[in-house]
């Protein structure tokens, strides 16, 4: 486990000040003895913008997660792989020449595993269509487990139950993409885990529903939001 996990979004739909949003998402999640970027957006041109912006310095991450195959998620790894070329990128089964071709040293996850120190790549769980997910999970000393989702599409509930099932925690956050979540997987989420922290792809229905239901677990997202997890 590691003692904090500062999680930095990089692309949202929505945008901070100063700062470009879009169809797509990407974070950064920085812990005391590594960096991980989580996704990478729709745009290169639009992640290098809101990169700099931000002051992140893309030779200090050291491994990246692709949560899935879809283009609002993977497009900005051309930039990442010139900034960063060679980097280990952990993703699902699915076309990994194309990170490869961006000169990124994709590896496939298989089964949940830990990449880092307290850090677990969780899946994949296999999508209606065929297609599989994996998400990023974190164990904070005192917490439990902060996860990183990028469109939930296998259902953000079942993301968190196969988390906290797999690893024996209990899950303090979750923040990315929901997928427009039926209200019964949101309550059920808001069973599992202390914080809701929906983004991307959630909608606007779902968003408001978290935000009036269980106003005391919901923290909005957008580009440019930091949020730091720490034991008190």
């Amino acid at each position: 486990m590691v003692s904090w996990l500062r999680v930095t979004v990089v692309v949202d739909n929505d945008p901070g000040d100063g700062l470009l949003g879009e169809w797509g998402l990407s974070m950064l999640a920085e812990a005391p003895s590594w960096t991980c970027l989580f996704d990478a957006d729709t745009n290169p041109s639009v992640s290098a913008h809101n990169l700099r912006a931000l002051g992140v310095d893309l030779s200090r991450v050291d491994f990246a997660v692709l949560s899935h195959h879809h283009y609002d998620h993977s497009g900005g790894f051309s930039y990442v792989g010139e900034a960063r070329p060679g980097l280990t990128v952990y993703a699902p089964p699915g076309p990994l020449s194309e990170l490869e071709g961006c000169g990124l040293r994709p590896v496939e996850v298989r089964e949940t595993r830990e990449v880092a120190e307290g850090a677990y790549v969780v899946g994949p769980l296999e999508a209606w269509g065929g297609f599989y997910e994996v998400a990023l999970a974190v164990e904070v000393d005192g917490l439990g487990l902060i996860l990183l989702v990028g469109c939930s599409h296998p259902g953000v509930d079942r993301i968190a139950e196969a988390a906290s099932s797999e690893l024996g925690r209990k899950v303090h956050a979750v923040i990315g993409g929901f997928h427009k979540p039926p209200a019964s997987a949101l309550d059920r989420l808001a069973e599992l885990a202390d914080l809701i922290m929906p983004a991307h792809c959630t909608g606007g229905e779902a968003e408001g529903y978290v935000a009036r239901r269980y106003p005391e677990k919901y923290a909005g997202v957008r580009s440019g939001s930091r949020f730091e997890f720490r034991a008190p």
